[in-house]
């Protein structure tokens, strides 16, 4: 299916947005609802989401409503789907835009009877009721203007962005002071934030060696704060047993709900981590993030601040593949391919570069 440009008037309507994605993924459409605020003047900006990540978008200012979606438990099936559609169709809504399309968001916009539907089709019916559809996913973009073009097919002229942002309340960032107070540490400490575990294990950088590079920037004296869930616990142990200075890191998992890792993110110096959602909320805080990348594309999905890079186990040809087709394939460099030296060194020019900025 060919885009199509079609010009659509976003002022003073109801608008929803269907993208019920993860936690990276609801940071990285943050530039999109950017641009589209500024252009629907006068607008409601509902946006429909997986209830797990409410946290990341709770406070941003570009969204007027979120509806949660409990897609694994109780909003699980067919008929609840439907109501939940028809409670959406009774704001009445101008435009629907579907920006990750699944069987799920056919249902839910057949019942909400939106004026204009456009995005990403779920099934293979969906064209005979959109309005528009548009193929998002293509694999030749970063992630964020993959969704910014979007916008550009509804006549959107400028898509310039702040780049993404996530947005915290004063009891998340008290929430977050509290705990690094109880772990002794001085208010001005400065600190290097790790996370070490992603959705697969091919996407994870080896352990050990962020133990490494936790002890080189402890020696530089920066505290290094482990952040993670709880299902990563094993690795960020096996992180810390692999460093000298291991008894002066500080695990903040299980201690931070979402709202709380992303206001203790932002105390951070400078941030280590695989491609993840965590990557983006460091990154979207202002803080220079180092990444590490083997199976996914970092091409099209580095950080983008101005004091960030993304390292990558191989050039990565540009290509259809999905990271869990590549990682199915076996046709990649591996991530552990990654030296030690190549990440410390990239993270020594980050805080250099950010000192004189």
């Amino acid at each position: 299916m060919k885009n199509s440009a079609r010009r659509v008037d976003l002022k003073n309507k109801t608008i929803v947005i269907m993208y019920m994605l993860y936690f990276g993924d609801m940071v990285s459409i943050t530039p999109f609802l950017e641009v589209l605020r500024r252009e629907a003047e006068g607008s409601r900006i509902v946006l429909v989401m997986d209830s797990r990540f409410q946290e990341s978008v709770k406070y941003n200012p570009n969204i007027d409503e979120i509806i949660p979606v409990d897609r694994n438990g109780k909003d699980k099936g067919l008929m609840a789907t439907w109501n939940i559609g028809r409670q959406i169709g009774k704001l009445k809504p101008d435009v629907l835009m579907v920006l990750h399309g699944t069987s799920r968001t056919t249902l839910m916009g057949l019942a909400m009877h939106p004026k204009y539907w456009t995005g990403e089709e779920g099934t293979g019916i969906d064209h005979f009721f959109m309005d528009q559809p548009i193929v998002i996913e293509t694999y030749n973009s970063h992630a964020v203007d993959k969704y910014l073009r979007v916008l550009q097919l509804l006549g959107v002229k400028d898509v310039s962005h702040s780049g993404m942002r996530t947005y915290t309340c004063s009891d998340w960032e008290d929430k977050a002071r509290e705990f690094f107070q109880s772990q002794k540490l001085p208010q001005n400490a400065k600190m290097a934030g790790f996370s070490v575990g992603s959705s697969t294990p091919e996407k994870n950088w080896p352990a050990e060696n962020y133990g490494k590079v936790a002890d080189h920037f402890f020696e530089k004296g920066f505290i290094p704060v482990f952040f993670g869930v709880k299902s990563e616990l094993g690795l960020i142990q096996k992180a810390i047993s692999s460093m000298k200075h291991g008894d002066k890191a500080v695990i903040a998992t299980g201690h931070l709900s979402m709202g709380e890792f992303i206001a203790a993110a932002g105390h951070c110096s400078i941030f280590f981590t695989n491609d993840s959602g965590p990557m983006y909320v460091a990154d979207s805080r202002g803080i220079p993030t180092i990444s590490m990348f083997g199976p996914s594309n970092a091409k099209f999905h580095h950080p983008l601040g101005p004091c960030s890079q993304a390292i990558s186990s191989w050039d990565m040809p540009e290509g259809p593949e999905h990271v869990n087709k590549t990682i199915a394939s076996g046709n990649y460099v591996p991530i552990s391919e990654i030296s030690v030296d190549r990440v410390i060194d990239a993270g020594e020019k980050a805080l250099e570069k950010a000192e004189n900025l």
